[in-house]
C-alpha cells in the first residue's frame, strides 16, 4: 500500500501513526549511532568503526530476511543498490570526519538540510511533489534545526549568523553539509531498492557492501588515515561490545525507516528522521557537555511544530 496525498484528514491521522513512530524511532536510532561512533572515533579509525558497525548490522538484517523468506527481486535493484552504495560509501567518510573535527551539538543540525535538498531530489528521481502543508513542515523542520545550530555554537559564533559563519569556517560543519547533500541523492535509491526487494533484505544488501569497503579500507594502512596505539585487553573489549551495539541500533534505523519510505513520501520521513537533530543535541549535553540545553527551546518548539503539519496534513 502506498500513501494517498487524497486521504481525508482523519484517514491520514491513521495512516501516519503507522509511518510517523517508524521515522521518529529511526531519528532516535539515528542519535544514539552517531554518539556511540563520536565515542569511538576516540580510540579507533573511522574506517574500523565505520566496517565494523555495517557488519553487525549487515548480519543481523540478513539474518531477519534469512528467517522471513527472502524476496524477489524485481529490475533496477542492482543499479539502485550501485548507486545508494557509492554515494554512502562517500557521505560516510565524510560522516566520521565532521563527527571527529566538530561537537556533536553543532554539525549533526545541518543534516536538517536534507528535506530541503529532497525537496528537488525528490522530484527529480522519483516525481515525488510534497503538499503545501509538507513543504512548510520541513521547512518548519530545518528552520529549527537551524536555531539549534544558532544556539549551540560553544561561543564560537552565537547569535542568529552563528550557523552561517560555522559553514564558512568549521571544517566539521562544512563537510556535514556535504553529506547533507548526498543524502538527499542517497535516500531516494534507498527507496527504490525498497521497493524492488522489501526493507530487511535491502538494508542487509547495502550495509554489507559498505560493510566489505570499509573494513577493506581499515585493513590497509596507507587507507585506514589516522592511526591509534593498541588498546589494553579490558579497553579492547569494551570497544568490541559498543561497536555491536553500534551495528544493533543501525538495524533498527534501517528496518523502521525502509518501512516508513514505503508508506509515506521520502522527503517526509527525513524530515521527521531530521528529529535525530533534537535527540542529538540532548545527548551532546547531557553526555559530551557541549552547550546549555535550555537556550535551545524555541529551535525544539518549530522543529516540532514541523513534524506535526507533515504528520497529520502533509
Amino acid at each position: 500500500m502506498r500513501f494517498d496525498p487524497g486521504y481525508t484528514i482523519p484517514s491520514r491521522v491513521t495512516w501516519c501513526m503507522i509511518w510517523f513512530p517508524l521515522a521518529l524511532a529511526g531519528a532516535m536510532a539515528q542519535a544514539m549511532y552517531s554518539a556511540g561512533a563520536k565515542i569511538l572515533l576516540r580510540q579507533v579509525p573511522a574506517a574500523q568503526v565505520a566496517g565494523g558497525s555495517f557488519l553487525v548490522a549487515a548480519v543481523s538484517l540478513a539474518a531477519i530476511s534469512f528467517s522471513r523468506g527472502f524476496p524477489s527481486i524485481e529490475p533496477g535493484f542492482s543499479e539502485a543498490v550501485l548507486v545508494t552504495v557509492t554515494i554512502n560509501t562517500v557521505a560516510t567518510v565524510l560522516f566520521y570526519r565532521a563527527l571527529s573535527l566538530s561537537d556533536l551539538s553543532l554539525c549533526l543540525p545541518i543534516l536538517s538540510f536534507t528535506p530541503v535538498f529532497l525537496l528537488l531530489t525528490s522530484f527529480f528521481i522519483l516525481g515525488e511533489i510534497p503538499s503545501i502543508a509538507g513543504l512548510a513542515g520541513i521547512f518548519l523542520v530545518a528552520a529549527g534545526s537551524y536555531l539549534l545550530a544558532a544556539d549551540g555554537t560553544s561561543g564560537k559564533a552565537r547569535g542568529w549568523t552563528g550557523p552561517f559563519r560555522f559553514l564558512l569556517s568549521d571544517r566539521g560543519v562544512r563537510f556535514m553539509l556535504v553529506v547533507a547533500f548526498l543524502y538527499s541523492i542517497s535516500v531516494n535509491y534507498d527507496k527504490v531498492v525498497v521497493e524492488r526487494s522489501d526493507p530487511v533484505f535491502a538494508s542487509a544488501v547495502v550495509l554489507s557492501l559498505l560493510a566489505c569497503i570499509f573494513l577493506l579500507q581499515a585493513s590497509i594502512p596507507v587507507l585506514s588515515g589516522k592511526s591509534y596505539p593498541p588498546l589494553p585487553r579490558e579497553k579492547s573489549r569494551g570497544t568490541s561490545l559498543l561497536m555491536i551495539a553500534l551495528g544493533l541500533v543501525l538495524t533498527m534505523e534501517a528496518v523502521t525507516v525502509n518501512t516508513a519510505y514505503t508508506l509515506s513520501l521520502v522527503p517526509y520521513v527525513i524530515a521527521i528522521k531530521r528529529l535525530s537533530v533534537l535527540f542529538g543535541v540532548i545527548i551532546g549535553g547531557y553526555l559530551f557537555r557541549e552547550g546549555s540545553i535550555r537556550q535551545r527551546a524555541f529551535g525544539t518548539i518549530v522543529m516540532v511544530t514541523g513534524t506535526v503539519l507533515i504528520a497529520v496534513w502533509g
